[in-house]
Formats: structure tokens, C-alpha cells, sequence
């Protein structure tokens, strides 16, 4: 009842802010915060929808800006703070591609193209209404700093580990193929090149940039100046877009879906449940890792607005929003706090400019769908790469003056374990580790009293 009482209230203010005047000010704010999310969210389909999905690209595409648009509405409706910005995640997105390829390795050689797809959806719904649960019930019970317990360390690790994943899957999109299946001989091919090239280009240049320049902006303006050089050389080249989509370099995608289907009851007769209970881990590794980014998220919202947030009611409303949304079909979204530190700096601070920037999710692909045919997939494949790059840096050249020694070996013995041996096994690894060092911790507290 207190959550509802909330919502009412805080639509009521969002809608007489609205006809009260700074409508213009208010569009603006929502079409640029939201095409610049438009833009994240593709390039994190494209990582899902990769390799033997890529045929669902124009579906995965339409499935994710639903997902985003109504989790952004969502979140925008119930939580405290009016500019809250919610979106999917670098991190729990790239584990859950990698699960999700992990399900489809799982289905028998007799599975048909629904059954693949209906799995892949049910594997990212059923994380997301988990996720849900877990981060209400951790807000229910006032739990959220319960999750600072969770050793530095193994959270290090386990980004460092999913760097890695937006890496290997940066690398599929920009080579159109697995990793696994290429070699150094096709990268000395030109097509190969001109698909490579960009995208590492644009990730080494964003990594420089905001290493320095941290305003949101900086992105905006090198992705369209990306844009627009690729077509620049193209043309010294005297290729056409019809051509350089021919060729691949674009997503070439005929027609994009623009809306999501809800789950229906036959769909339950096509679903492998085999193959979705063998990501069990992956799906509890992404429940946690969501509640600790969203604690960060919300820590680095406070000291940017210079006002506490309740965290365990925001906890509640991000356990809300992933449990309708898994219950639709839909993939795990909660609090971006570049999103709503973008939104705060230029001056959206109503939770109707955060509508207006949901809608944009749907809008701007059903107007534009044509032109999204020739975006450069070397961008999006950048794209992931910069963020891959970034949780790399982050986890192994910058941890290593914030973290102890035996801290610091932790994160690179995990994500190593990852590259070498396997996700999976780096997942079991970095648990067990957290598993010893939470008991260590007790016991040595214990005699600590004791003593």
C-alpha cells in the first residue's frame, strides 16, 4: 500500500510539472538521454543476439527496447529520486549472453528454431523475475548493506570475468564470427579489416577520452563523428551503403520488430527446461552482482545530488520492475547511474522527462528502422569493446593501487581462470573463495570478542 500510495502521488506532481510549463526543455532532455541509451541497448542486443541467434537480431532488438522502455517507466513512476534513469547493465547483460549461449549448446540437435528462440527468452526472463525477488526481498527485510559483506575481491573478479565476456563478444560482432572459428590468416583479409578496424579504433579512442573527459556528451559526440567517418571513408572507397550492406559492414536487418510479444501458455510446451536449470549459477551470480551494482549506483546518485536515497526502498522498486518484467518475457534492467547523472545535468529532474526518454526506445526505431539497416555494426561491436576494455582497466591496472596484494591476486586468479579454463569454472572459483573468506571473517571477528 505505501509503494502505491507513492506512485500515485508522484504521477499526480510528474503530470501538473508537465502542463506547467518547460515542455520543450522536457522533450529535448528525453529524446537525447534516450537515444543515447537507443544506441547502448542495440549494441547490447547485437552481443546477445550474436552467432547462432543473429537470425532473431531484428526480434532481440525490438525485445530489449521493450524491456528498456517499460523498465524506464517503471522506475521512473515508483522510485524517490524523480531523475532515476534505469537501463540495462554492462555486466549482468554480458553474463547473461553468455548463459544464454550456453542454454542454446544445451538444446538437442532435433530443437527447432522456436524452441532455440523460446529458451533464450525464458533463460533472460526467468533471471530477471529471480533477480526481482531477490533485490525486493533484500529491500523488504532492509538487507541492502548486507551485500557490502561480499569480498571486494570476488566482485572484482567477477566484472574483470564479464570485461572479458563483452570482450570475446565484442570481437564475434566486429570478425561476424565466434573467436573460436577464427584465425590470424583472415585478419589480414581487407572485408575483415574494414569490419575490425572502426570498432577497435573507436574503443581505443573512447577509453582515452573518458579516461579524461567523463561528461556523457563525450560519448554522443564520437559515436556520431564515428558515424560519420566511416561513411566518409567508405565513400573515398566508392562503396554505397546497399554495397557496404551487402558486404556485412552494416546490420542490414529488413525490418525491425519495435514491440515484444507477452509469453503465452503454449510456449511452455517449446521451452527446455533442462537447459535453462543448468545456468543456475549464472542466474544467482547476476542477481547479486545487480544488487551490488545497484548499491554503488545509488551511493554515487547521492553524492552527485548531495541528498540521501533510501536504499532499500529503491532495492524494492528495481525488485518490482525485474519482477514484472520477467513475468512478461522481459530482460533485467535497474538504476544507471550515467544515465541519471546525465538526466540530473541537463536539468530532467521530472519523472516525466524520463517517460518521454522511455519513449524514444520505441519511437525513434519505428521511425527510423530503415535507417537502422545501415548501422555500422563496427560501432556496436566498438561499443562493447570500450566497455569491456574499461571493466578490464578498471579491475586490473587501477585495482592494483586500491586493493591489497592477496586482494588484488584474487581478481586477477579469477578472471585468468575465466579466459583460460572457462566462465563457469571462474564463477565456481570465485564463490568458493567469497564462501572462505565470509568464514574466515566470522570466526576471526568471533575471537576477536571472545578475546
Amino acid at each position: 500500500m505505501n509503494m502505491l500510495s507513492t506512485l500515485r502521488s508522484t504521477l499526480s506532481s510528474s503530470l501538473s510539472s508537465l502542463f506547467s510549463g518547460g515542455r520543450a526543455s522536457a522533450l529535448s532532455v528525453g529524446i537525447t538521454t534516450g537515444t543515447l541509451g537507443v544506441l547502448f541497448d542495440i549494441s547490447f542486443a547485437a552481443l546477445i543476439f550474436s552467432n547462432s541467434l543473429s537470425d532473431y537480431l531484428s526480434a532481440g532488438i525490438g525485445f530489449v527496447l521493450f524491456s528498456a522502455a517499460a523498465a524506464r517507466i517503471m522506475v521512473a513512476l515508483m522510485s524517490s529520486f524523480p531523475g532515476t534513469v534505469s537501463d540495462l547493465a554492462a555486466i549482468p547483460t554480458a553474463i547473461l549472453s553468455w548463459s544464454t549461449g550456453m542454454a542454446v549448446r544445451e538444446l538437442p540437435p532435433t530443437a527447432t528454431q522456436g524452441e532455440l528462440l523460446i529458451t533464450v527468452i525464458v533463460t533472460i526472463a526467468l533471471t530477471s523475475l529471480l533477480t526481482g525477488l531477490f533485490l525486493w526481498t533484500l529491500g523488504e527485510l532492509k538487507l541492502g548493506s548486507v551485500v557490502r559483506l561480499l569480498p571486494d575481491s570476488v566482485i572484482g573478479g567477477f566484472m574483470a570475468s564479464s570485461g572479458l565476456l563483452l570482450i570475446k563478444g565484442a570481437g564475434g560482432i566486429l570478425i561476424k564470427q565466434p573467436l573460436e572459428d577464427f584465425s590470424l590468416q583472415n585478419l589480414v583479409q581487407t572485408t575483415t579489416l574494414m569490419q575490425c578496424l572502426p570498432g577497435v579504433l573507436l574503443a581505443v579512442y573512447l577509453l582515452m577520452v573518458t579516461r579524461r573527459y567523463r561528461h556523457s556528451f563525450v560519448i554522443t559526440s564520437s559515436l556520431v563523428g564515428a558515424i560519420a567517418l566511416f561513411y566518409g571513408v567508405l565513400s573515398l572507397f566508392g562503396i554505397s551503403p546497399a554495397a557496404a550492406n551487402e558486404q556485412g559492414l552494416t546490420l542490414g536487418i529488413p525490418s525491425l520488430q519495435t514491440t515484444w510479444q507477452l509469453l503465452s501458455w503454449s510456449d511452455l510446451l517449446r521451452i527446455n527446461w533442462q537447459a535453462i536449470g543448468s545456468q543456475w549459477m549464472c542466474a544467482g551470480t547476476v542477481s547479486v552482482l545487480t544488487a551490488v551494482l545497484l548499491l554503488m549506483n545509488v551511493k554515487g546518485m547521492e553524492m552527485a545530488i548531495a541528498d540521501d536515497i533510501d536504499i532499500n526502498y529503491e532495492l524494492k522498486v528495481a525488485g518490482s520492475a525485474n519482477v514484472l518484467l520477467g513475468m512478461g518475457g522481459g530482460i533485467l534492467a535497474f538504476h544507471s547511474m550515467g544515465g541519471s547523472m546525465l538526466m540530473h545535468k541537463l536539468g530532467g529532474r521530472s519523472r516525466w522527462v524520463t517517460v518521454i526518454g522511455a519513449a524514444t526506445f520505441i519511437t525513434l526505431p519505428l521511425l527510423f528502422s530503415s535507417w537502422l539497416t545501415y548501422f555500422p555494426t563496427s560501432i556496436l561491436g566498438g561499443l562493447l569493446l570500450y566497455l569491456g576494455l574499461s571493466c578490464l582497466y578498471e579491475w586490473v591496472i587501477r585495482a592494483q593501487k586500491k586493493l591489497s596484494r592477496v586482494d588484488y591476486f584474487t581478481v586477477q586468479l579469477i578472471w585468468v581462470v575465466s579466459g583460460v579454463v572457462g566462465f563457469l569454472q571462474a564463477l565456481a572459483l570465485g564463490w568458493a573463495i567469497a564462501v572462505a573468506l565470509l568464514i574466515h571473517r566470522f570466526f576471526f571477528s568471533k575471537q576477536l570478542f571472545n578475546g
